[in-house]
């Protein structure tokens, strides 16, 4: 009987051939956590620089919608400003007008009682006799 030519399980396993098996799948499993580690790593990296891209661009398009903000409240107030400015022009030419020396003509006064009379009995209609 020749047995060399006979592949027997239990002559072939050997204990340096499982050994070597198990070495060789203890390097895979090593290297395999290796790749993850690093790739996820690098994942991580990825997401926060996109995030510090993102948190640049928010920062960025807030200044320009408060500059332009600005410019706009800026012109209002200049609006603002020039209006009150021709209203108080336009008020001192009335007065300037209006009032000439601080004295009234006969004229004026008598004008000015009639007024006052008509305003008192609008006020009070039925003046009250004693």
């Amino acid at each position: 009987m020749n047995l060399a030519h006979i592949d027997n399980p239990a002559v072939s396993g050997t204990a340096a051939s499982r050994v070597s098996r198990l070495a060789r799948l203890v390097r895979l499993g090593v290297m395999a956590c290796l790749l993850a580690a690093g790739g996820a790593e690098a994942l991580a990296h990825q997401q926060e620089r996109g995030r510090r891209d993102d948190s640049a661009q928010m920062r960025e398009r807030y200044q320009m919608q408060a500059q332009a903000q600005d410019a706009r409240f800026e012109q209002r107030a200049q609006e603002m400003r020039e209006e009150q400015r021709r209203a108080i022009e336009a008020q001192r030419e009335s007065m300037g007008s209006e009032r000439r020396g601080g004295r009234m003509t006969p004229d004026e006064r008598r004008d000015l009682r009639r007024q006052i009379r008509e305003s008192g009995a609008d006020v009070y209609p039925n003046a009250q006799r004693r």
